[in-house]
């Protein structure tokens, strides 16, 4: 059975049908992710409320480096840390901290702007504060990184005694071969989406091949990077098949057989099945 272990569950409207697709083509666990105090909660909420006895759904409560900036911004980033520590203790269902990391634009697009050095500075901060957090709380770590994979490790190491406990997921994996080594050398799984599925990802799909099949995960970050054929429309957590058909192609494996391992890192990496 599948298992989608990054989803943001709180965007469909008609949640109700997302989940009845994702059962239908045999989706057992879906991991729903929290990019803010708000959605950290709503995260939950989803968890507790739409779980049954042919889908187990999880939440991760955390701060995304863009995502959470206003929330930092208006109530401070001591008063924001305590809230998520509080929100992260607040139910069974939380299997992780994040999403969280960096996630730098090196040029200006019609979304946002080139990442500033000061922003770099508050997202680092930021970053490091929910480190400390996953450790504290010994809790994985939901990894976002865009454009930033050098200060990544910098931040994942800065203090190696406080976090040799620390363990986690990069989610939508975008690096290199290079990268994974490290990311697999902490301990860290490597999470794939939509994005191996795509013709230009030629890297990312060098890593599927070459990463160790203990340290693979595979999501969807539904309802964003839908896989080929589907691209540019909205994905759902059903569609989390289709990476691991594709991921089984490239490693020639058996689907059946990339699913079963796939699910047992899953339930490694958060501790839960």
């Amino acid at each position: 059975m599948p298992v989608d272990s990054h989803a943001h569950l709180e965007l469909f409207e008609d949640l109700d049908d997302v989940l009845v697709r994702a059962k239908e083509v045999g989706v057992s666990k879906i991991i729903t992710i929290g990019t803010t105090l708000e959605t950290s909660r709503r995260a939950i909420q989803i968890a507790e409320n739409f779980s049954d006895s042919e889908l187990e759904i999880y939440a991760t409560c955390g701060i995304h480096p863009n995502d959470g900036a206003e929330e930092v911004e208006n109530l401070g980033l001591g008063n924001v840390m305590k809230q998520l520590q509080k929100i992260a203790k607040s139910s069974k269902k939380v299997v992780g901290l994040g999403e969280c990391g960096l996630d730098y634009f090196l040029e200006t697009s019609d979304q946002r702007p080139i990442t500033s050095k000061t922003d770099k500075a508050f997202q680092r901060k930021l970053f490091k504060e929910q480190i400390t957090l996953a450790v504290d709380l010994d809790l994985p770590l939901v990894v976002h990184c865009r454009n930033a994979w050098d200060e990544i490790f910098e931040l994942l190491t800065f203090n190696h005694e406080q976090l040799a406990n620390l363990r986690g997921v990069f989610h939508s994996w975008t690096g290199d071969v290079e990268a994974m080594k490290k990311a697999v050398d902490l301990g860290f799984y490597i999470s794939f989406s939509g994005i191996v599925t795509f013709k230009n990802a030629v890297d990312v799909q060098e890593v599927a091949k070459a990463a160790p099949v203990e340290k693979i995960i595979i999501e969807t970050d539904s309802p964003f990077l839908a896989p080929e054929p589907e691209r540019g429309m909205r994905n759902e957590p059903k569609n989390v098949k289709m990476v691991t058909d594709f991921i089984a192609n490239l490693r020639g494996l058996s689907p059946d057989k990339i699913k079963s391992i796939t699910t047992r890192n899953a339930g490694e990496v958060f501790g839960v099945w």
